[in-house]
């Protein structure tokens, strides 16, 4: 379709032929022919580019460089539908002249990274005539690269190499670190030849050389494609700190902030330590901004520190209102002071509700986004004072207590209707503990949690036709003492975003020995995870974890039953299952194998609900070990910028409760009793697998997670509701379970989270 003369823009076609001529060659100007057409209301479609030998870089990184630009996956959507009111389309004008400007971007990117003769043109772009829009193809011969052909280093006036001038007992690490990091070669770029500026630097001024100086060039053999670097070192000489001002401090002593810098007046020099000792500023929480800087003073053998800081407000209210599936609608506020009586002490009052309400979240919220009808409902109040001391005898030491209260509707306990929400426990205590930060990110901390557990049980007996079975006790007051040593360890990247690396959470729990403990046990877990980038946007994560509980002396007795156990003995097995069920290790959720709403993965029993009337739910039994593992791989999203991911996962676990009995039996309360006598319920020993895909955000506070899960590994309740078996059960006569409908929906489970999945 030819555009009549009238309406043909003059100025396009004058641009289009000096593009066309610009190509440099008949052939050239003839391959670009459709660009003869375009005009002021030709708009651009697409942008893709073709490598005619290889290909070094991603196109994400080459779109960044030009200036013309294609609707995304947003824009396209709301394109199809701008018959809708209020949308309109959104257009993308397409511009020659940006577009030859776009080829000398690319070019000039191409030689700056190590590409000096790259053929950049567009011959293969496409137009289409009858909607007139553009296609934009670049077309990219990158060409040979510029490789780095020697490099040497040498003194501030190029006499002698800089092991001469360096003191010599610094003269075999200079040799291993120029071995070792500074091993030049590869593809020659600026950047790169500045990177080796900025690492010798940083070597020297670790070692003393606060006023370092390192120059370079670089020799270009075009014929050769080839470059030598030359690096020019005036290391100055080597000082020591002999002032640290500190500047912007009014509430906070100085004191309190030269304890915490990693050096002191009279220490060599190190760059790092004094970027150290601003880190440890900020985790003091009691600043705004704290600048680490070497101001401007002769070069001698002495240097100044010089740190500036902004205080925070010290007195500070925060709070905020969730909602998740198990809890409701959940409520937090505290207050805090950042310096209490000094000291950087912090004093923290919390405030943590988590409700229950709405109590029939299906009648309130789409059954997609609520708690399930089969799921446990939770609740817990809980007011804490807390005291934290940053400075310990040493830096690297801090401790805390925390005294608490806290009255809580624990799921794994009957609900209580003759207290308020059902409230089934009540507990108070203290937690301390004591952290040392071995590195940043990577720590060691031992805490002690006493608490005195009130449990409030629900009467033992459901059935007056069973006298063999006692009366259940209306309480069980007991104290729970346990340690708690864990560690952080590894190397990553990044230990908040990991891409690259590994890190390791070893946890070891030691229950009894102090104040009389009613749970004894040692309880052995680790977590070992790995990250490793497959491309530049193309990431691979994997997680292994291991976890067993021993439960010794009254404790091991009381969870394990003898062959023929006694009334005496089933009571006292069901009591200390309740004492171990924060303990016990259980499986599912958003961040353990999916596919499972949290916990619910693995053995389970049958129980009526409080909540929904004529209604019934599962509750979890725990396991003694678990044995488990992840593997995600995560994707770029095209067309919805760099924040999108996606990710492909697969979960699996082996739960098992060895030789503890850990399910209860049908005289606990609410627990529905099956034809065979027993509890209704699955094997307590299961192995479990996940998989499906989801998508990630990143944001300033980590990535805002969705993910879709299948179960792969359903058991002969995961399939059914809860609400579906429990009628089935206590109808008269009861209806087998394998006539209970099963539903293939409830193989899928979404799971909503913020971070990374581990």
């Amino acid at each position: 379709m030819f555009f009549p003369p009238r309406r043909l823009c003059v100025r396009g076609l004058l641009l289009a032929l000096v593009l066309a001529g610009g190509a440099g060659s008949l052939s050239d100007a003839s391959a670009q022919a459709p660009l003869r057409y375009v005009n002021d209301n030709t708009t651009v479609s697409e942008i893709s580019f073709r490598f005619v030998d290889q290909q070094t870089f991603e196109t994400s990184r080459l779109q960044e460089q030009i200036a013309t630009a294609a609707p995304g996956f947003f824009a396209r959507l709301q394109n199809q539908f701008s018959f809708l009111p209020g949308l309109s389309p959104r257009l993308y004008p397409f511009d020659p002249v940006t577009l030859q400007k776009d080829v000398v971007r690319l070019r000039q990117f191409y030689q700056q990274n190590g590409f000096p003769t790259p053929d950049i043109d567009y011959p293969a772009s496409q137009l289409d005539s009858s909607k007139n829009r553009i296609h934009v193809i670049f077309t990219i011969q990158e060409g040979p690269e510029l490789d780095i052909r020697e490099s040497t280093f040498q003194n501030a006036d190029g006499t002698a190499g800089i092991r001469a001038a360096l003191p010599a007992p610094l003269h075999d690490d200079w040799v291993r670190y120029q071995r070792s990091t500074l091993r030049v070669g590869g593809r020659y770029t600026d950047f790169k030849r500045t990177q080796i500026e900025d690492q010798v630097q940083s070597w020297l001024r670790n070692r003393g050389f606060a006023f370092a100086r390192v120059q370079s060039s670089a020799a270009v053999d075009t014929a050769q494609y080839a470059a030598d670097l030359e690096f020019f070192v005036d290391a100055g000489p080597q000082a020591t700190v002999s002032e640290i001002s500190i500047e912007g401090n009014t509430a906070v002593n100085r004191s309190v902030i030269l304890r915490e810098l990693p050096f002191g007046v009279g220490d060599r020099f190190s760059a790092d330590a004094v970027t150290e000792g601003q880190q440890k500023l900020f985790d003091l929480n009691l600043f705004r901004v704290a600048l680490a800087d070497v101001p401007d003073q002769p070069r001698d053998s002495t240097v100044r520190v010089r740190y500036r800081v902004r205080e925070t407000e010290l007195r500070a209210y925060s709070g905020q209102i969730g909602y998740d599936t198990q809890s409701g609608a959940t409520l937090e506020g505290s207050w805090r002071h950042r310096n209490f009586y000094g000291d950087a002490r912090t004093f923290i009052v919390s405030l943590t509700a988590d409700t229950g309400l709405p109590e029939n979240p299906p009648n309130f919220l789409p059954g997609f986004l609520t708690r399930s009808s089969s799921q446990e409902l939770s609740r817990t109040f809980r007011a804490s004072v807390t005291l934290r001391q940053p400075y310990l005898f040493s830096q690297d030491l801090s401790g805390s207590v925390s005294p608490f209260v806290q009255e809580r509707l624990n799921p794994a306990l009957a609900p209580n209707p003759d207290r308020s929400l059902d409230l089934n426990e009540r507990q108070f205590g203290i937690n301390s503990s004591l952290v040392y930060d071995l590195l940043p990110y990577r720590t060691l901390s031992l805490q002690h949690s006493f608490a005195r557990t009130r449990q409030f049980l629900a009467s033992g007996v459901s059935d007056p036709t069973r006298p063999d079975i006692p009366l259940g006790a209306d309480e069980d007051l007991f104290n729970k003492s346990v340690f708690t040593l864990n560690g952080t360890f590894g190397e990553a990247d990044d230990f908040i975003n990991p891409t690259r690396g590994y890190i390791f959470r070893p946890t070891v729990q030691l229950g009894g020995y102090l104040f009389d403990s009613g749970v004894e046990f040692a309880e052995l877990s680790a977590e070992l995870s790995g990250y490793l980038p497959l491309s530049e946007h193309v990431e691979l994560a994997g997680r292994v974890f291991a976890g067993s509980l021993w439960p010794f002396e009254e404790s091991r007795t009381n969870l394990t039953l003898p062959a023929d156990p006694s009334p005496e003995d089933l009571q006292q097995n069901r009591v200390f299952q309740n004492r171990f069920s924060d303990y016990l290790l259980y499986a599912g959720g958003g961040s353990d194998v999916r596919g499972w709403s949290s916990r619910l993965a693995g053995g389970k029993v049958l129980r009526r609900s409080p909540v929904i009337e004529d209604g019934f739910v599962y509750r979890p039994t725990g396991a003694r070990t678990k044995i488990g593992g992840s593997l995600e791989a995560r994707f770029p999203l095209p067309g919805l910028g760099p924040n999108w991911r996606t990710a492909a996962f697969i979960d699996a676990a082996r739960l098992s409760p060895g030789t503890l009995n850990l399910t209860p039996p049908p005289s606990v309360s609410g627990v529905v009793e099956g034809p065979d006598g027993r509890a209704v319920g699955t094997d307590p020993s299961q192995f479990l697998v996940g998989t499906g895909a989801g998508l990630r955000y990143q944001t300033p506070f980590g990535f805002l997670r969705i993910d879709l899960a299948y179960k792969l590994t359903p058991d002969r309740l995961d399939l059914r509701s809860a609400g579906d078996v429990g009628r089935a059960a206590t109808r008269d006569p009861p209806t087998p379970l394998s006539q209970v409908d099963t539903r293939s929906i409830r193989r899928l489970r979404l799971h909503f989270g913020i971070g990374r999945s581990f």
